[in-house]
């Protein structure tokens, strides 16, 4: 089977990815595999369950948020994984929606102990089924985002390169790929806008576990339909070898529009401080404007005034007695006169 897969692989009509070719008649890997009645027989349910769950994810309905990020903006996630630690770099110029969508993903560990479901020796890894049990993290994955202009200057795809999977336009959700070092035939469906690469941990993506080989009818790796259904006990029950991420950390990096936000609420911070401190300053100068009322009232009860008409009196008197002193001494001085 692997010498007739790495003929197809060049065929433009066949996209082992999941998702279309450029034949517009090539259906993507789970509708010719709905179709097919011998990999039905095989699959059984599992084909339609998974075909109802596609077709209830309308393509390009606008499900994601808007890309309002900056594009120069660019995160580095660092993952362990059960054969080493990768890090990868993302870039928001690359494939907005797609960054968005990847960077928020990791972010919010949906991808934490999933499993590199689809090991391709030579063609690419593929992950991107979480088990999670957030009921809205789960709803969010699942939500498709538009496509991002294709970047020709970029093909062909080189060893690390990242992109999500797809099965048509506007179908990317959570499921990527990381391409091995035969890949360069990726690239040319609308969903594969690359939207980042591994930059560390190359040796430990090329060394994950490849003897499963592509899903059926190509080779015997999972399918993805019980994935959905039972989660990580299918993998570790039929599927243990295959490696899968540990834990994940993200960070962010050149958010100039997060910067600005920064920004501004350091401004309103300062401005709100400065109010602060005004409303101090003048609680002080009433807080002391009080104080001298209460200062002056206090002075007034301590130094009671004098009446006028009590003020005249006493004037009188010290005049009279000031007048009859005078008197007085007039007096002897006349009689010392006579005397001598």
């Amino acid at each position: 089977w692997q010498s007739t897969m790495a003929d197809e692989i060049d065929d433009p009509g066949v996209d082992f990815h999941g998702g279309m070719g450029d034949d517009p008649d090539q259906l993507d890997g789970e509708e010719v595999m709905e179709d097919d009645p011998e990999v039905k027989e095989i699959m059984g349910d599992e084909v339609d369950d998974a075909a109802d769950e596609q077709r209830t994810n309308i393509r390009g309905s606008g499900n994601a948020p808007k890309s309002v990020g900056s594009d120069q903006e660019e995160a580095i996630v660092q993952c362990d994984t059960s054969a080493g630690p990768i890090t990868m770099h993302f870039y928001r110029s690359w494939s907005p929606h797609g960054y968005d969508r990847a960077t928020t993903l990791f972010e919010k560990g949906y991808f934490d102990h999933s499993h590199f479901f689809r090991v391709v020796e030579h063609f690419l890894v593929q992950f991107g089924i979480g088990y999670t049990t957030d009921k809205e993290l789960k709803a969010f994955s699942q939500s498709t985002i538009p496509d991002d202009p294709k970047r020709p200057e970029m093909l062909p795809f080189k060893e690390g390169m990242m992109s999500f999977a797809g099965s048509g336009p506007n179908s990317r959700s959570s499921q990527m790929f990381i391409a091995y070092d035969r890949a360069g035939g990726l690239g040319q469906s609308p969903w594969e806008t690359p939207f980042g690469k591994v930059t560390s941990g190359l040796e430990n993506v090329k060394n994950f576990y490849k003897g499963y080989g592509d899903m059926p009818p190509w080779g015997k790796g999972p399918q993805q339909g019980p994935i959905h259904n039972r989660g990580a006990s299918y993998i570790e029950s039929d599927f243990p070898l295959l490696d899968k991420f540990e834990t994940c950390s993200v960070q962010r990096m050149n958010q100039s529009g997060a910067g600005v936000i920064k920004d501004v609420n350091v401004i309103k911070q300062s401005d709100t401080e400065v109010i602060q401190d005004a409303n101090v300053v003048k609680n002080v100068a009433a807080e002391i404007k009080k104080a001298n009322v209460v200062n002056k009232a206090e002075t007034k009860e301590e130094v009671p005034s004098f009446p006028f008409t009590t003020l005249l009196i006493l004037s009188s008197i010290v005049l009279s007695v000031l007048l009859g002193l005078g008197y007085m001494r007039n007096k002897k001085k006349k009689k010392y006169n006579k005397t001598t």
